[in-house]
């Protein structure tokens, strides 16, 4: 800030002291028998109604604050990124995403911090996937500056909600409420830790439910957001959006900025989704998802007229996938799916949460629209695969690895535009090398294209982990790899479980 602009804002600041001064001096010296009629002078001041009201809510917040701030905790964590040095390979994540080539790295150990709410009093912290992924080591502090490491539970990217546990008991726990019955214009708190300024307490409303879309987490993840105009900052992610009764609405997550800080506009996943992420993360370690098996998109008016249908509810199937459930069933390209075990579904947003939030292996009847009549079509749900183009590629949880995670690699299918990178067939493309694995040793690198593991080749990421995961600590897996248009042999050995 340049002297100039320092001065400006002390000059404010000075002239609203003298103005509230010079006000106070004046009113001091006013003889009000001078101007006031005589019938005046008796009557005694009262507090208005609306000021009386004013206070009591005012002490409502003050009195929530109060009650939710020992539940909400700092999180620092520790992990190691890598600091770039040059190297000779493009490849189509740098065209796609950004940036200058990939480059070799050196570790670096980078600090984070955000917030967490204490869900059970044996130690349970339900926060943000983003505050603790690939973190090698999380430190908690309470609000009595109690300090604890704590370990993760389980991670889910997709709603970017993860479950960490620290090993003290009788904690103060912060109840859910029901987010459902979250109202817009409704008054909420947001409680956490912007910049590192530990139990911040900001207010504001419910601006608006329901944001999804992809525009908050990306296009493969399962939105359903809460946004509020109660002032979220960088260190807030992962901590309490409350109601005026102080129940837990919704874990703060995102902002929209085009400054890195608060313009009136956040985002908190909701109570309801938190709790039933939270409850499969203790339970499961990790969150499966049912699985369809076909791509779809929203319908517009002029698509649905030439449909005959009446109006541009429900959501089309583009395309059907080779190895998915809905390739053995009758199910078929332009059919529109307008219903999931008779509710109904208002756009591709809404059939891609209903068929997640159902059971891998429960068979589901769907209300179809084909040609223009009605039909139902009875199908069995895979499981979401793990390297599913649309998952977020995250941390395997710890008690649970497969083959594959002890590697340090993860994949995704090749997308179609950036074929022209590699040369004719097909393959895995490397998205993630994680520092200190065995694929790091032997230099693989995110944009490798895995063409085939043992000589059989792979045409997606479902494929890949068919054939990795038959291999047991100790075995050798041979990898062919193309890297630009040259292709070698790279060698990896499963580690032992740690």
């Amino acid at each position: 800030m340049t002297e100039k602009k320092k001065l400006g804002g002390l000059t404010g600041v000075a002239l609203l002291v003298t103005g509230m001064v010079l006000g106070g001096l004046f009113i001091s010296n006013w003889d009000a028998s001078v101007v006031e009629p005589e019938e005046y002078r008796s009557i005694t001041p009262v507090v208005a109604a609306d000021q009386r009201s004013l206070q009591d809510f005012s002490e409502t917040f003050a009195t929530i604050a109060e009650k939710v701030k020992p539940s909400v905790v700092r999180i620092t964590s520790r992990r190691v990124t890598r600091q770039a040095q040059a190297q000779r390979f493009w490849s189509p994540f740098e065209e796609f995403f950004g940036g200058g080539p990939p480059r070799n790295a050196q570790p670096r150990p980078v600090q984070g911090l955000g917030s967490g709410v204490i869900v059970s009093e044996d130690g349970y912290i339900l926060t943000n996937n983003h505050v603790v992924e690939d973190a090698e080591k999380l430190t908690v502090q309470l609000s009595d500056e109690r300090e604890t490491e704590a370990e993760i539970v389980g991670l889910d990217p997709r709603t970017d909600l993860a479950v960490i546990k620290v090993d003290f008991d009788d904690l103060p726990v912060l109840a859910f409420g029901d987010s459902d019955k979250l109202r817009v214009g409704e008054w909420v708190m947001a409680v956490g830790n912007p910049f590192g300024l530990n139990h911040t307490v900001t207010a504001g409303i419910v601006s608006a439910k329901g944001r999804g879309g992809g525009r908050v987490l990306g296009q493969n993840s399962y939105e359903d957001f809460i946004q509020t105009d109660a002032a979220i900052n960088p260190g807030n992610s992962g901590g309490a959006l409350v109601d005026l009764d102080g129940n837990l609405m919704g874990i703060n997550t995102a902002i929209s900025t085009r400054t890195g800080g608060y313009q009136g506009v956040g985002f908190a996943v909701p109570a309801n989704m938190a709790r039933d992420i939270m409850t499969r993360l203790v339970r499961d370690g990790r969150v499966s998802r049912g699985y369809l098996g076909v791509q779809i998109e929203n319908l517009d008016e002029d698509v649905a007229a030439s449909m005959n249908l009446a109006s541009k509810a429900g959501a089309v199937i583009n395309s059907i996938t080779d190895d998915g459930p809905a390739k053995d069933a009758d199910l078929q390209v332009e059919d529109v799916i307008v219903g999931v075990n008779g509710a109904d579904v208002e756009n591709t947003d809404d059939l891609r949460k209903r068929i997640a939030s159902i059971a891998p292996g429960t068979e589901v009847e769907l209300e179809v629209i084909r040609d223009g009549a009605p039909r139902t079509v009875s199908i069995e749900l895979g499981e979401l695969p793990d390297g599913d183009p649309t998952r977020t590629a995250s941390r395997e949880d710890s008690r649970e690895r497969s083959p594959a995670s002890n590697l340090g690699i993860d994949v995704m299918d090749v997308a179609r535009e950036w074929t022209r990178f590699y040369e004719s067939g097909s393959g895995v493309v490397i998205v993630q090398v994680r520092s200190g694995s065995v694929a790091e040793d032997k230099e693989l690198r995110r944009g490798d294209l895995i063409r085939e593991v043992n000589g059989d080749p792979v045409s997606s990421v479902q494929e890949f982990l068919a054939i990795v995961r038959q291999f047991e600590a100790g075995q050798a897996i041979r990898f062919r790899i193309q890297r630009g248009n040259a292709q070698f042999l790279v060698g990896l050995r499963v580690p032992e479980e740690e």
